[in-house]
């Protein structure tokens, strides 16, 4: 009996004891976001001449870099050559070579990308966020997006495929001690709960730019949400709130736990 006492008082203890405070999901300040104009007429806009056969699009000018994004289409109209995108970015520089980009798109929604100026390794020069919408899957309608990190002269520094809901809030200030701005990668992945049930759940892994590469943020836990019917209501809810395509990370994982940094 006393034992039995002693391991009731001891859980008791434990639910008082104070736990680690949920570091705050802070969105990264000093951010500007540049987004393409409605198409004119909703008709695609022929591409600059290029040698990759991307006819038409949409573009967007961030200072001074020009970014189409448009389709590729063989002179023929036949099937394209193996190993040829069947979309790409084309980013024009004065005076400089022009960088060519796979894509990939879902229903010619050319304008559904975006660039970020933000500065996330802290030194004062910004950096360069493309984040280019490419489907929307069936079933839960993940939307998937392409995620590449470019410094101020457009060197690639990091790409991130299959980003799942992208949204406003996925540059996350970086924790404190460190100045910066992290790119939030999430994902849906399978999962098991405290009571053995599979399901899925909402993850977000934070990367750091640190010497001029993106790298997993070790010293920032992910965030990790099963989704269950709360989480499908408030997901649900801010799509038909009319947001399309990008999600909210940041509200949907504010709360989230924390888990250990997996490293691959």
């Amino acid at each position: 009996m006393i034992s039995r006492r002693l391991l009731l008082a001891s859980v008791l203890l434990a639910g008082l004891a104070p736990q680690p405070a949920l570091a705050a999901w802070r969105t990264c300040p000093g951010t500007t976001v540049a987004r393409p104009a409605p198409l004119p007429g909703g008709e695609p806009m022929a591409a600059p001449q290029n040698t990759l056969g991307c006819r038409h699009g949409a573009s967007l000018t961030v200072g001074d870099a020009t970014l189409w994004r448009c389709q590729v289409v063989p002179a023929d109209d036949g099937d394209l050559p193996e190993g040829t995108p069947p979309y790409a970015f084309l980013i024009d520089r004065p005076g400089q070579e022009r960088i060519t980009l796979p894509d990939d798109l879902m229903a010619g929604r050319f304008t559904a990308f975006e660039v970020i100026t933000a500065d996330l390794d802290g030194d004062g020069r910004p950096e360069r966020v493309l984040a280019a919408w490419n489907s929307q899957g069936n079933g839960l309608g993940v939307n998937r997006w392409t995620i590449r990190v470019f410094d101020a002269d457009w060197k690639l520094l990091g790409t991130f495929e299959d980003v799942s809901d992208w949204g406003n809030s996925s540059l996350v200030r970086a924790p404190q001690g460190r100045r910066g701005c992290d790119v939030a990668a999430t994902a849906f992945v399978d999962s098991v709960n405290r009571r053995g049930v599979q399901g899925i759940s909402f993850r977000a892994r934070f990367h750091r730019l640190a010497g001029g590469r993106m790298e997993i943020a070790t010293d920032r836990p992910m965030r990790q949400r099963r989704y269950d019917r709360a989480f499908e209501r408030q997901r649900t809810a801010h799509f038909r709130r009319g947001q399309e395509e990008r999600g909210d990370p940041g509200a949907w994982l504010a709360r989230a736990p924390e888990v250990p940094v997996v490293t691959d």
